[in-house]
């Protein structure tokens, strides 16, 4: 009996020292209750990326200097007289030739005295004209081209008649120098003649078409770059349209003498 207890009081010790040796979990205290319409907590935003590098200058494409005035030879010279000039406005005086046109003119009265008996008159015209360089290789033109005469011969009375119509055409440059520069320049003109009240007959028309070579020169060699003179030579092709009459010519334009190479000068200026 009493070994009996003894063992009982033995294995009460030690499951009384075995649960005082284990570690003790502190309270955990429960949740609190959710409220209804409670504000959320925002979300963490991430951080914005730093602003873009900006790119870098594309030194490729250089950049096209303003148009200037044209330099003199007291300033700093461009590369040649035409460069001087591209981006400007030329207004130029000239003879527009297109050869004899069967004008609806009385012979003697409207015609000379030489071209009595004949069919056509001759007549000479001037044209008045623009051209703008929009690059250095293309240029754009336009002008009118007019004509009017009359007057006495000895005792008779000429008709008085009067002509006009647009030019356009455009330049290619094909060599450019220091002061010289020779370019291409086809051109497409329509001419309309009116002899004055009493001439038999009505109106003229004409259409003329040429393409032509032109050597400029600049006076830059004298300090004037904005001021050119020159002369051209190549073909045209005219076509004249009177009441019964019609006409139609390819000649040469300025190559038959030196004075028709002469007649055929300009004077242009470049603003």
């Amino acid at each position: 009996m009493l070994a009996r207890i003894a063992t009982l009081a033995v294995g009460a010790v030690g499951w009384s020292a075995s649960a005082l040796a284990q570690p003790r979990l502190p309270a955990v205290a429960p949740p609190p209750p959710a409220v209804a319409n409670a504000p959320q907590p925002a979300p963490a935003r991430a951080p914005a990326p730093p602003p873009a590098a900006p790119a870098p200058p594309d030194v490729t494409a250089p950049a096209v200097p303003p148009v200037g005035p044209i330099p003199t030879a007291d300033e700093t010279p461009a590369p040649s007289d035409h460069d001087a000039i591209v981006g400007h406005v030329g207004i130029e005086a000239r003879r527009f030739d297109p050869g004899p046109l069967p004008l609806t003119l009385r012979p003697g009265l409207g015609c000379p005295a030489a071209s009595v008996g004949t069919a056509e008159c001759e007549v000479t015209m001037g044209a008045l004209a623009v051209r703008y360089w929009w690059t250095r290789n293309l240029a754009a033109n336009a002008g009118l081209a007019f004509a009017v005469g009359g007057g006495r011969d000895a005792t008779q009375s000429r008709d008085t008649y009067f002509g006009v119509g647009p030019i356009l055409g455009v330049t290619l440059l094909l060599g450019n120098w220091r002061h010289l520069a020779i370019s291409a320049s086809p051109e497409l003109a329509f001419v309309w003649f009116k002899p004055s009240v009493g001439a038999d007959g009505g109106s003229t028309t004409m259409l003329a078409v040429r393409g032509a070579l032109e050597a400029e020169v600049h006076l830059g060699f004298i300090g004037v770059p904005a001021l050119s003179i020159g002369l051209l030579a190549g073909m045209g092709f005219q076509y004249q349209s009177a009441p019964d009459t019609r006409a139609w010519s390819v000649g040469v334009l300025g190559g038959d003498s030196i004075w028709g190479a002469l007649s055929n000068l300009f004077v242009r200026y470049y603003l």
